[in-house]
């Protein structure tokens, strides 16, 4: 009997107050529909790759490339872009008595595409869209034979993750900023691994 009277006076209560507003009102919600269903972007930016034991990779240099996207559905979206890397690589001969040959440009293409997913789902917050971002592509530098010492880039596969943050100025512009980061092999020729005329391998 207390149990039931004490819920009946808490409906009675609940029904007496006054109606309260929760949340936004649609004019000053903090959240924006994202109007756009596809995004063209030119972009530039810095390619930094970790250096390898024989220092022959292709290192750093600044990129620029075009991405396009589509909003799938949701939450969901799917880049597909194009990038020029302004790369420069080492050239040794390892079976040479001098085997360092000095640092060349070597520029490479990547072509990826991703699956991104919105951490604020189809709508920007203040004009802002966070994105986790992950994909496969292609990595080359154009090369189809082996410089000198043996060693060949070639085309490699990639796997490709990262962040993505979009601030959508109009209903027609906006800015991205992106952080990717690129998985892809590297090895060596049989050269590499054996002692040269000076002894060292």
């Amino acid at each position: 009997m207390n149990r039931l009277l004490t819920a009946t006076l808490l409906l009675i209560t609940a029904a007496t107050l006054p109606a309260q507003q929760v949340g936004y009102t649609p004019a000053g919600s903090p959240y924006r529909d994202l109007n756009q269903s596809m995004e063209l972007t030119v972009m530039s930016g810095r390619f930094s790759a970790l250096s390898d034991p024989a220092g022959v990779a292709p290192q750093g240099g600044g990129l620029w490339g075009a991405l396009y996207g589509w909003h799938a559905k949701g939450p969901l979206f799917l880049t597909g872009s194009v990038t020029r890397i302004g790369s420069q690589r080492r050239i040794i001969d390892p079976l040479a008595t001098i085997k360092d040959r000095g640092t060349v440009q070597w520029p490479m293409m990547a072509f990826d595409g991703a699956l991104s997913l919105s951490l604020t789902g189809d709508k920007t917050y203040h004009g802002f869209m966070p994105l986790l971002n992950a994909g496969l592509g292609l990595i080359t530098d154009g090369h189809t034979q082996s410089d000198v010492g043996d060693y060949e880039f070639g085309t490699r596969f990639e796997f490709v993750w990262g962040a993505t943050v979009r601030y959508i100025v109009s209903s027609r512009w906006g800015l991205r900023a992106d952080y990717t980061n690129r998985l892809y092999s590297n090895g060596y020729p049989q050269s590499y691994y054996v002692a040269g005329r000076d002894g060292n391998p």
